[in-house]
């Protein structure tokens, strides 16, 4: 009873203290020099740290904090929730992401019983062949030029996640992720942090989630030198915190909604919400909406479940940048 009311106190905190931010932001100068809208696209680099590769959660308006408890694909969600596999899980997820750039995330799970649950992860991004270009020199102005050589650039994020369920109610989790970009014969690594909890209200099944992803250090590229003509500068990680809800609605608790709110550090505040039906747990029909994106808004997706096998399809519409495709399988044994 003690951690469930703490938790219900830290919850409060923190959801006061991010809407206090929200109202700070309001115009409150009256006479005198308006006051400027902070903008705060592009602070940050590690920005495939942010694409969703849980096609579960994607297909439902990417509602990652209050998922609940879960497989092996919640580690990328809320490293909390893995405290629902009762044995061990494995996930293979693949992402189609936009301009050809492909993305592949594994995770396998092992319930070790009252010492907890833990998790290893692997996740890689790859751009592909990209055309090298230059600025040629032609009469008294420069203009740029296709060398003929391709270069390419990725991402890898491998990590260990430990959690455990500390009451009947509440869960806590949190990953740990060696984390490495390259592009061309630059790179740069870093070690990446998240946090997350889920409680379960007593209250149906309406339960909250909170989320605190990608906190690391600033860091820079290696491999710099004077021919980019200009000095490095610090890469900031995408810090994105993230508060939620679901609940489960009609007789056979068979329809779910849930709602996300999210405060990224590179961006301004967005808002997830999703759904999810499910029929005789074993198909599953998904949709979502993303508010406060430029682009991505509508997604959507289907799950079957047979046996110890479960596999998901979703998508997620970009707008001009066409949409993004996800599929995944996943084996409880």
């Amino acid at each position: 009873m003690k951690y469930t009311i703490k938790f219900l106190k830290h919850f409060a905190i923190v959801s006061v203290m991010m809407l206090s931010f929200g109202l700070s932001q309001e115009d409150n100068t009256g006479e005198g020099v308006p006051a400027q809208e902070i903008q705060r696209n592009g602070l940050s680099g590690w920005q495939f740290l942010k694409i969703n590769v849980d096609a579960k959660t994607a297909a439902m308006g990417g509602t990652q904090a209050s998922v609940g408890l879960g497989g092996a694909s919640t580690v990328f969600a809320n490293p909390s929730a893995i405290t629902g596999v009762e044995n061990m899980d494995l996930y293979v997820g693949n992402v189609a992401y936009v301009a050809d750039i492909g993305y592949n995330a594994l995770s396998f799970v092992k319930n070790l019983g009252s010492l907890g649950v833990v998790a290893v992860s692997v996740a890689s991004l790859d751009m592909g062949d990209i055309p090298e270009t230059i600025n040629a020199p032609v009469g008294d102005r420069t203009e740029y030029s296709i060398t003929g050589r391709n270069y390419t650039g990725g991402n890898t994020a491998a990590g260990i996640t430990f959690a455990k369920q500390i009451s009947d109610k509440l869960s806590v989790g949190t990953n740990v992720r060696y984390i490495n970009e390259t592009i061309d014969d630059l790179s740069m690594t870093n070690v990446s942090f998240d946090f997350g909890t889920t409680f379960y209200t007593g209250y149906k099944s309406l339960r909250l989630g909170m989320t605190f992803k990608n906190i690391g250090n600033d860091v820079n590229l290696a491999g710099w030198d004077e021919s980019f003509q200009t000095e490095p500068v610090d890469v900031r990680m995408p810090v994105d915190f993230k508060v939620g809800m679901a609940m489960e609605f009609l007789p056979g608790e068979n329809l779910t909604l849930a709602v996300d709110a999210s405060h990224p550090n590179d961006s301004p505040e967005k808002v997830h919400i999703g759904t999810q039906y499910n029929f005789n747990d074993m198909l599953f029909l998904r949709g979502g909406y993303k508010i406060g994106y430029d682009e991505d808004t509508l997604t959507f997706g289907v799950g079957i479940s047979y046996s110890m096998i479960n596999a998901s399809f979703s998508q997620v519409t970009m707008g001009r940048l066409g949409n993004v495709t996800m599929m995944s399988v996943g084996v409880s044994l």
